[in-house]
């Protein structure tokens, strides 16, 4: 099947799984309970974000929705993952930024590399998160490093990024543990649930893995495939940023990386179809998130009370769609990602779209960009070897 018949089936399927999500609107309690917790997660992590007067409040209130999952035990070794993952980073991209920031033959190659190698040891990795998140944080310190120009100055970027994160993951794990160990205190007025098995919540929840496992010899390939056209696209983003110094790039430099990741069965699929599916599904959670927030944000006219209530609201429409079995899980999640990057704004709210809209397109400039990569690249072949 040719790459364009892919892209343009890709796209009907996503279209009419969300079509179907939407139409087939009955939350179980599972679901319910699902996005409640996350709805509570975001808004406890906007709220101490906001007392502690951090830098990019919408980087706490991601990490308390990106942590959340439906088994409080997958939870807290997301929150594990995050937040290992970021301080590696933090510090990777403290040490190297400063030294590389003022030399673009130096500073353009590293950050393929960072995120070359990230995208490698994510797919088929154990802790897969903590390499996504470990090579995203090391890449937007690195990226920050070379405007402020300073090593006190990236330090304390890097470190102001990763309380953001903790902020958002405690909130999170609080949140978890209220609904986990709560209930255990009132037995008789939470009955078990029809089924215990947890709903699937993540990057790869629509790719489940097969009975047969790829090979070692065609998983490293296939890896190795990943993490080269990674490596590029962020070379091309990275050039760009360098020299053009273009608004929303650092959002750019993570979506290379995050569409890249997947479940260790669907790397065996040489057309890309899945790394496909995650690009439409990315692209169309934004850009219907950017379009609500377009509508509705001149609406809240910045006032706290309704901006949080259209932020509830959001998240909870995306928590549901998310946790869904129509095949848009993707898509859910996207949405509820762009959703918060439009209401929740650096220091305070705000009826401003700007700012959001520009970190959107951002996402959306780093899909094109690996798009591009990806077919120039797509007949690579790596020859047979150790890991």
């Amino acid at each position: 099947m040719r790459l364009a018949d892919i892209v343009m089936q890709t796209c009907r399927a996503a279209t009419f799984a969300l079509g179907r999500e939407l139409a087939a609107w009955k939350p179980s309690r599972e679901r319910a309970t699902f996005g409640i917790e996350a709805v509570l997660s975001v808004a406890l992590s906007v709220a101490l974000a906001n007392a502690l007067n951090l830098s990019y409040t919408w980087w706490a209130a991601i990490s308390g929705f990106a942590v959340m999952q439906t088994s409080f035990s997958a939870s807290v070794q997301r929150a594990g993952h995050r937040v290992i993952g970021t301080l590696i980073g933090a510090v990777l991209g403290t040490l190297a930024g400063p030294l590389i920031g003022d030399r673009p033959w130096l500073f353009v190659p590293a950050l393929g590399v960072i995120g070359g190698v990230a995208a490698f040891y994510a797919n088929g990795s154990k802790a897969p998160y903590a390499w996504m998140l470990g090579g995203v944080t090391a890449l937007m310190v690195t990226y920050e490093a070379h405007i402020l120009m300073s090593v006190e100055a990236t330090a304390s970027f890097a470190a102001m990024r990763a309380v953001e994160v903790i902020i958002g993951t405690l909130a999170c794990l609080l949140v978890a543990s209220l609904f986990h160990f709560g209930p255990q205190w009132y037995p008789r007025h939470r009955p078990p649930a029809a089924s215990a098995t947890p709903l699937a919540i993540g990057e790869g929840a629509a790719h489940p893995n097969p009975a047969q496992p790829p090979s070692a010899e065609s998983l490293r390939r296939n890896r190795m495939l990943l993490g080269v056209q990674g490596g590029i696209a962020i070379v091309l983003l990275a050039a760009a940023t360098y020299f053009l110094d273009m608004p929303g790039f650092a959002q750019a430099l993570v979506t290379a990386i995050a569409v890249l990741i997947l479940p260790v069965g669907a790397l065996e699929d040489r057309s890309r179809k899945p790394i496909i599916e995650k690009m439409v599904q990315r692209v169309a959670g934004c850009l219907l998130a950017g379009g609500v927030g377009v509508v509705l944000l001149p609406l809240m006219q910045g006032h706290a009370v309704l901006c949080m209530l259209a932020l509830s609201a959001g998240v909870w429409v995306g928590c549901h769609v998310q946790s869904g079995a129509e095949g848009a899980s993707y898509v859910g999640r996207q949405f509820t990602i762009a959703f918060i990057m439009v209401f929740v704004q650096d220091h305070q709210w705000s009826a401003d779209p700007v700012p959001a809209l520009m970190r959107l397109s951002g996402i959306l400039i780093g899909i094109v960009v690996l798009a591009a990569v990806m077919l120039a690249t797509r007949k690579l072949n790596f020859p047979a070897g150790g890991a």
